[in-house]
């Protein structure tokens, strides 16, 4: 090995990117326990539906699931304003029903089918 190369570390790929999630993100739908489910939400493809109370659980719900539900989607239902304030916690303001992509950095809303 050359002494350029031991300065330099190893060869790395050049489609390799370093920090780089290559996880699909999970899809989950939020939707308030006391109001019918929007009408878009049978237009996809999901794969579990939970139930939660309390804003601190329904974060640890989402983050726990999405690491269970990558690249698919999941519906969680749980009072209004729980919703909200685990949404906050989060840096978001929006409102119930709503999609989110949950992955390595984090939570972000995405526009409904």
């Amino acid at each position: 090995m050359s002494p350029d190369r031991e300065r330099r570390g190893p060869a790395r790929s050049p489609r390799q990117a370093p920090d780089m999630d290559l996880q699909c993100p999970a899809t989950a739908v939020l939707v308030g326990d006391a109001v019918s489910p929007p009408s878009w939400l049978a237009r996809l493809p999901v794969a579990g539906r939970f139930e939660c109370r309390g804003h601190e659980a329904l974060v640890a719900l989402v983050n726990a699931t999405a690491d269970l539900y990558r690249g698919e989607t999941f519906v969680v239902a749980a009072p209004s304003p729980d919703i909200e304030e685990a949404l906050r916690s989060q840096g978001m303001a929006a409102v119930a029903p709503l999609v989110i992509e949950v992955d390595s950095e984090g939570w972000r809303c995405v526009p409904p089918p």
